[in-house]
């Protein structure tokens, strides 16, 4: 035998060596996942590739179907239809019968289960600590394959939403992320190393908001960043041990990852606030790798031709038809002064109009008119004198045809584009008219049921005063319309190249507006649910083409896009003012001084007809006049700081605006 020290020395490090890369081999081993969304499977549709694939990855091909209701022979045929030698279903209704060793004896024999869906507080709550818990991770730590459909998805989580008080709904858990009624649990099965939180029947149910704030919530109990999954109905989502998730099915699943180079999540806050998420919708063939978030499958690159916003413009939303006690508070005190008159441009039905008249004026409007924005109004004199009059404009209960034909108009319709697009006016689009300030409007999404489900959403243009921007109002207004509010914008900024979308419900309320250093933002107002904003910067991305019907849902999906939650006072740069925005005039003939300004502030102009407005640096009008030349502005009554003059003239539309300082 040899027994040099070195040789010695050099063979036990070797072993050592080898040692240490079978037990890293064995903590980093796993089995496959297959994450199907709900939504039933069908024999010859979209479930046969996911499921065909948990029978192809289990080695004996022996599949156990988990439930804890008696269940028909149906999913273990139809395992067996894939190519299963074996299927057969399990009935552990209870802890006594999940922790007998005969129910381990038994399972342990399979390479593949499947759990079906129900409710995943009953799996968790009678599986705990149990033989079967024990029997299903050591079947995934042996590199078989565990798979499930709802709930069953759901208790595969690393990190699972256990249900275990009243079910929470998205809106419910943006306003508080942070509830006791939120249950969250890492004590079930370790399948993913990261700490993964998965949610069912995705875009179906609206979760978008659900999980995002549990991500929130596991980051204030433990101070770890979970990774969101949530897997449409009718989708599945296959991991295999490499990393490698694939998706089928007729939606998508949608990743979302919180950025590690600022405060992911802002826990000192009631309602969600976020920092910026990058967000991934896998859609059918697409595939990622987990570890390096390598995406592939898409073919198409859209890059928006317009990525910013550049309009010298004062635009407010809301998410909802009733304005709130602040919304309205803030039109007219904030938004130039109570004098201001304020046209309501409503649609055939004037109820929602007296009544938000009455509202207003009991708030302190003084001056508050209502136009109806039909063809019948077109050539009316009384409706032309209310818009020239207005400066502020409230967008309320117009349907998008009768609206979008009144502005194409020659005589008043023209008025009125002029108006809201001069920069001179405040123009506020309330709930379901919000969508009309953007580029693009989704139609349809009320009063037609599963629009989306059934690719049934139309897409038209907006007023574009927001010119790469698409607004979802109502986005939680109720269940029935949770997929066509949640999946109806990424689609529309997918199919028309848009930079941003924003996502309005409730009584939230934003505003789009200018700072002094001609920076162009979008600002959370008020509300108690956050204002959620995504942002394409560029993407590789595609549209669902696998059905269910004739046509196939609404939903896209895309490689990168940005999503972050804002909370009253908030701001999101969007753009800067293109120096079209601002038109510079021929200044001969215009002076302005003295600037800096104590007590006045003398103008001289050119004959004509001009409009001036002083604004301070939150964008509040606090001076406002008409002006057919040379004119003096008393500023006794206006505090020391930075304000804006800006100058229209009216007989050219062309706006020159300056920078006044009164100290």
């Amino acid at each position: 035998m040899n027994t040099n020290p070195d040789i010695m020395r050099k063979t036990l490090i070797l072993c050592f060596m080898l040692l240490q890369c079978l037990i890293s081999q064995t903590a980093l081993a796993q089995g496959y996942l297959m994450l199907a969304g709900g939504g039933g499977e069908i024999d010859g549709g979209w479930s046969d590739t996911p499921y065909r694939w948990v029978v192809d990855n289990a080695q004996n091909k022996r599949i156990a179907v988990i439930s804890y209701s008696q269940a028909t022979e149906w999913i273990p045929n139809y395992f067996k239809s894939l190519g299963a030698i074996s299927s057969k279903n399990f009935y552990i209704p209870n802890y006594t019968v999940a922790n007998s060793q005969s129910t381990y004896d038994s399972l342990i024999t399979y390479d593949g289960v499947f759990i079906k869906g129900g409710d995943q507080s009953v799996y968790y709550e009678n599986y705990l600590n149990s033989k079967t818990q024990q029997a299903l991770q050591e079947i995934y730590n042996r590199g078989g394959v565990l798979s499930g459909t709802s709930a069953g998805m759901a208790i595969l989580s690393p990190v699972a939403y256990t249900a275990q008080g009243a079910t929470i709904y998205p809106a419910s858990a943006l306003a508080n992320p942070y509830t006791s009624q939120i249950t969250l649990k890492d004590d079930f099965l370790t399948t993913l190393v990261h700490p993964y939180i998965f949610d069912t029947h995705f875009v179906e149910r609206g979760r978008l908001g659900r999980l995002t704030s549990f991500m929130a919530n596991w980051f204030k109990q433990r101070k770890e960043l979970a990774i969101g999954v949530g897997v449409d109905d009718r989708t599945a989502f296959c991991i295999a041990p490499n990393g490698i998730g694939t998706v089928w099915g007729t939606a998508a699943a949608n990743l979302y990852f919180t950025s590690e180079d600022a405060l992911p999540f802002d826990t000192t806050q009631t309602m969600l606030r976020t920092g910026s998420m990058r967000t991934i919708q896998l859609i059918h063939g697409c595939s990622i790798d987990l570890s390096t978030l390598t995406v592939n499958g898409f073919d198409q690159f859209i890059q928006p031709p317009l990525t910013h916003e550049s309009g010298y413009l004062t635009i407010l939303l809301s998410g909802s038809d009733q304005l709130s006690e602040q919304a309205c508070n803030h039109l007219i005190h904030n938004e130039g002064t109570p004098a201001d008159t304020i046209v309501i441009i409503t649609g055939s039905t004037l109820n929602q109009a007296n009544s938000l008249k009455a509202v207003l004026q009991s708030q302190g409007a003084i001056n508050v008119f209502i136009a109806q924005a039909l063809s019948i109004n077109q050539n009316d004199n009384e409706t032309g004198i209310i818009i020239n009059c207005g400066k502020k404009f409230i967008f309320l209960a117009n349907e998008y045809n009768n609206l979008m034909s009144f502005c194409e108009g020659q005589i008043n319709g023209t008025k009125l584009n002029q108006k809201i697009r001069s920069g001179n006016v405040v123009s506020f689009f309330v709930g379901d008219n919000a969508r009309y300030a953007g580029k693009t409007v989704v139609n349809k999404y009320i009063g037609s049921g599963a629009a989306s489900y059934n690719g049934l959403l139309e897409f038209d243009p907006g007023l574009a005063l927001l010119k790469t921007t698409a607004i979802m109002p109502n986005t939680y207004l109720n269940a029935d319309i949770y997929e066509n509010t949640v999946s109806g914008l990424p689609y529309a900024m997918v199919r028309d190249s848009l930079s941003f979308g924003l996502y309005l419900t409730g009584n939230t309320f934003a505003r789009y507006t200018f700072d002094q250093e001609n920076k162009t933002f979008i600002e959370c107002l008020g509300g108690t649910v956050p204002l959620m904003m995504l942002h394409n910067t560029g993407t590789f991305a595609g549209i669902a083409d696998q059905g269910p019907g004739a046509l196939s849902r609404n939903v896209a999906g895309f490689e990168t896009m940005h999503l972050r939650f804002l909370s009253p006072g908030d701001t999101m740069r969007v753009g800067t003012m293109s120096p079209g925005s601002i038109h510079e005039a021929d200044e001969s003939g215009l002076n302005i001084y003295p600037n800096p300004a104590r007590e006045v502030l003398n103008l001289q102009l050119k004959p004509g007809k001009y409009q001036l407005s002083l604004s301070d640096l939150s964008g509040r009008m606090v001076f406002s006049e008409f002006t057919s030349g040379n004119t003096t502005i008393n500023l006794k009554n206006y505090g020391k700081g930075i304000y804006f003059l800006k100058i229209n003239n009216d007989v050219n539309n062309r706006i020159l605006v300056r920078k006044i300082v009164i100290y």
